[in-house]
């Protein structure tokens, strides 16, 4: 049995950290990559550059490609840098609580917010051309599919926007609906948002996420460590504010997909 997580959000989920702490192929999992329709060994750097037009694009890399002109032509990224990503740890906590196999579907995209990844958008339609290849590929190579998740961590640009509680509830609420219709998702987990603005305005997002968790069965609450790892010097990116280094992201990746390892036995 093979489970399908689908991995969504902005910068952090993307991948910015300030090195590459491992590349280890995480045991019983693979990445699924949309250019070449395949499944590779898991293992960081994690994801890829896909241009609006559904091309291969260029990885972003700090000082080579100006980050507006990159945001402008790319409708997802790989790790920047080439440097960790939280979706291996994630994977190995995951598989460690429940067992099995799983397929990551990496698509996320920096600076993008919420409404970027809603339906009848680019975002949103490269999303799901990944995802649904993903389960076509797998559906064809006669491999049983188990549980479809989506993950999610995103919330940053929105606290810089000054986005309401009430206004990022009801699009996470518009974007279950979407995926549960078109990918047939049975959970909407959220690694909660991190501080970024450093004011009020991350309280709203980080409200609307904790809300949204208590009150629709639909979404769970994986874990709320970020904020507590933005008191950590050593869990974020020395050289870009706001954003986890590579311990950071593999921390939050164990913390969340224990979480829904564990979730998932529970469903048994």
């Amino acid at each position: 049995m093979t489970d399908v997580i689908i991995f969504g959000g902005q910068s952090n989920m993307q991948g910015q950290s300030e090195r590459l702490s491992e590349n280890i192929p995480v045991k019983s999992a693979l990445e699924y990559r949309l250019l070449t329709d395949s499944l590779v060994p898991l293992s960081n750097p994690v994801g890829e550059d896909i241009r609006y037009d559904g091309t291969e694009g260029v990885p972003y890399a700090k000082g080579q490609i100006h980050l507006r002109d990159w945001l402008a032509n790319h409708a997802l990224g790989s790790a920047c840098d080439g440097h960790t990503n939280l979706v291996p740890a994630f994977c190995r906590a995951y598989l460690a609580a429940c067992g099995g196999s799983v397929v990551a579907v990496h698509a996320a995209k920096g600076s993008t917010e919420i409404e970027d990844w809603l339906p009848h958008t680019a975002g949103y339609g490269i999303l799901c051309k990944k995802a649904q290849s993903a389960l076509r590929l797998l559906k064809k190579s006669n491999t049983e599919i188990g549980h479809v998740c989506f993950v999610w961590l995103q919330g940053e640009s929105d606290a810089i926007a000054g986005r309401s509680r009430t206004y990022y509830k009801e699009k996470l609420a518009i974007l279950a609906d979407s995926l549960i219709a078109d990918l047939g998702i049975e959970c909407f987990g959220i690694i909660r948002v991190g501080r970024f603005t450093g004011d009020t305005r991350d309280d709203e997002i980080i409200r609307a996420q904790d809300e949204i968790c208590r009150e629709d069965s639909r979404f769970l609450m994986l874990t709320d460590l970020a904020t507590a790892l933005n008191e950590r010097p050593d869990c974020m990116n020395p050289h870009v504010g706001g954003h986890y280094s590579a311990k950071g992201l593999e921390l939050l990746g164990d913390a969340a997909g224990k979480a829904l390892g564990r979730h998932r036995m529970s469903q048994k």
